[in-house]
């Protein structure tokens, strides 16, 4: 039944920018704060935009799920059109269910599972270059391996010089736009504000430097092993396929999702590592017993529940993608209040994940938590670090399989010393940075 308040109960805000100070300022401890007094259904003000925050695993179903046909994704997602385009996660309705449709068999477990050598090489590659007593970025190293892996299985591409410049070209849109939704006052893309003028500038480079590797997958005789090669070969059941831009708004967002996350994945879980030794103490037997020192391979991973474990535990305590939102695109209902057209709905994984109603002592690194059958026992979406309905990550097991094999990978060589003195700070965008990267010290095994 409808709730006659019309609207639930939420922080009133300001006049004008509602909760936007807040919301900019300190994003995750506002989110907790408001859901934690507010209830599983509150509300407040970002600028003009009214906002729902849904903290019920069963209500957050109710929205990627059972009504997920009328919503669309939510302003935010769509401000990273500049550069992502049309893709997977910018998209809605029948394009976006047709891209889907031609995308999904390059992410079959096959496939998946064919890249794990790969990522191994690549990884030994990076480990070669550390040496005992170094002072590292542990965000920077895995973001530049799981580049590499990325650009390595979307176009084959091999020269250092050029992933690393499409990846600083791409950090640099990103906090671009970035900026441009965090900023109280919105100026148009395409008027011509300086900001406004070196997004153009990135986003051209992108597309210039994407569009090559387009031409020449499309120019091969025979298809190589790259995603990019078996996305221009597919085709729907009318026997059409994807258009040049099409391919390239896809290329962009799976290069996006393809090593981001995993990064930040790898980067927290060794964070987390770090500070408990116990933990490291049972990966490293794990590991022994499983692997006896060489490099992991998919079929061993159903043989090391643990690691498991820790990278589930790392996603809860530091999910990679902390927010999604959804637009209604019509009247609806949920929690028996009225969602009116156009009104966003906000889930968070950094609220649920944080949920001691499913997670005792939450704030705890505790991969053990997992051990007995805790996921089948809890709600599905009080943890859903991939999201979830039909839009559900497509690349998930691709991600879980490159994050396991490359933690067993590096752990078994190396052990990491975040320094004492770091300030490892959060930094929420589009994903879950830390602001000042994690500083650590190697040492070798």
């Amino acid at each position: 039944m409808r709730n006659s308040c019309n609207l639930p109960p939420g922080p009133k805000g300001k006049w004008i920018s509602g909760a936007l100070p807040e919301f900019v300022s300190h994003r995750l401890d506002f989110l907790v704060d408001v859901a934690r007094e507010f209830g599983d259904v509150a509300t407040f003000r970002i600028g003009p935009r009214r906002i729902f925050l849904i903290s019920n695993p069963d209500l957050i179903e109710q929205v990627l799920v059972t009504d997920a046909k009328h919503y669309i994704k939510h302003f935010g997602a769509r401000a990273y059109k500049p550069v992502l385009g049309n893709g997977l996660v910018t998209s809605d309705g029948d394009f976006w269910l047709r891209q889907r449709r031609l995308s999904q068999p390059a992410f079959a477990k096959g496939r998946v599972v064919s890249y794990a050598p790969l990522m191994a090489e690549l990884t030994e590659r990076m480990l070669a270059r550390w040496r005992s007593g170094d002072l590292i970025d542990v965000h920077y190293e895995f973001s530049a391996l799981t580049s590499a892996i990325a650009l390595k299985t979307l176009f084959d591409l091999d020269d250092a010089g050029d992933r690393e410049r499409f990846a600083e070209t791409l950090r640099l849109a990103f906090d671009l736009m970035s900026a441009r939704i965090r900023s109280t006052v919105r100026i148009p893309a395409w008027f011509p504000t300086p900001a406004n003028l070196r997004l153009q500038r990135a986003a051209a480079e992108l597309f210039a430097v994407v569009d090559g590797f387009i031409a020449q997958g499309r120019a091969r005789k025979a298809p190589g092993d790259d995603l990019l090669s078996r996305l221009v070969l597919a085709q729907d059941d009318d026997g059409t396929r994807m258009t040049d831009r099409q391919l390239r708004d896809e290329m962009m967002t799976l290069y996006l999702a393809g090593h981001e996350t995993t990064a930040l994945t790898l980067s927290w879980s060794w964070y987390l590592i770090s500070r408990h030794p116990r933990v490291e103490e049972k990966l490293l037997a794990e590991w022994q017993r499983v692997l006896g020192g060489r490099a992991p391979s998919p079929d061993d991973l159903p043989n090391m529940p643990y690691t498991d474990a820790v990278i589930t535990e790392a996603m809860r305590v530091y999910p990679p993608v902390y927010l999604i939102g959804r637009e209604a695109t019509t009247e609806l209902e949920i929690g028996g209040y009225q969602v009116k057209q156009g009104y966003t709905i906000f889930m968070s994984q950094w609220v649920n994940h944080r949920d001691p109603r499913y997670f005792p002592e939450p704030e705890e690194f505790r991969p053990e938590r997992w051990e007995d059958g805790l996921a089948k026992r809890i709600p599905k979406y009080a943890y859903y670090p991939f999201g979830g309905g039909p839009r559900v990550c497509i690349g998930n097991t691709f991600a879980l399989m490159e994050a396991a094999i490359l933690l067993a990978a590096v752990g078994q060589q190396f052990r990491f010393t975040v320094m004492p003195d770091a300030v490892v700070e959060l930094n929420p965008q589009i994903t879950l940075l830390p602001k000042f990267g994690i500083p650590a010290t190697l040492q070798r095994r």
